[in-house]
């Protein structure tokens, strides 16, 4: 059995206009809404083994808020930076088979997109820090898709 758990960036800042949108930061409720979610991540007694994060500013430091939590390892990975399903899915396959609890923290429209295809038809729009928990019934990440993928949880800070 793998876990995998999306989890889209915390709310970013349009306060300044002058930069990249790779380099935009979290916004207030940003900062507060992801040591949140990591802390009810926590809660929920899941032993998870290596965040991957994009490393787009909002991205990274909302990674960092969970790593903080959560006390695991984390790589960034460029190739998650506006990521399509593929893309994603193809990070997600090549992940060690010795993780059974793989978290990755990228953004929107690619991690609906692969929940939708994982889950055959997950409809809801996943919010900034919100988090899809899916459980694998598979050995090798290599072996993730569709037919072996269930929901596990859908929580995002406005349920909280």
């Amino acid at each position: 059995m793998k876990k995998l758990i999306l989890i889209r960036h915390a709310k970013s800042s349009w306060d300044f206009p002058h930069l990249k949108d790779y380099d935009r930061p979290l916004n207030d409720r940003g900062k507060r809404d992801a040591p949140k979610m990591a802390q009810w991540l926590s809660s929920q007694e899941i032993k998870a083994d290596l965040i991957i994060s994009s490393g787009a500013e909002r991205t990274k430091n909302t990674a960092i808020a969970f790593q903080a939590v959560l006390n695991i390892l984390m790589e960034i990975d460029d190739q998650l930076y506006h990521a399509s399903r593929s893309k994603l899915l193809n990070i997600i396959k090549q992940a060690n088979d010795e993780i059974n609890c793989l978290l990755l923290v990228s953004h929107n429209p690619g991690l609906n997109d692969l929940a939708d295809y994982l889950l055959s038809g997950f409809t809801d729009n996943i919010p900034t820090t919100g988090i899809v928990s899916l459980n694998f019934d598979i050995q090798k990440w290599s072996e993730a898709s569709p037919q072996s993928a269930s929901l596990h949880f859908f929580q995002f800070p406005k349920n909280l």
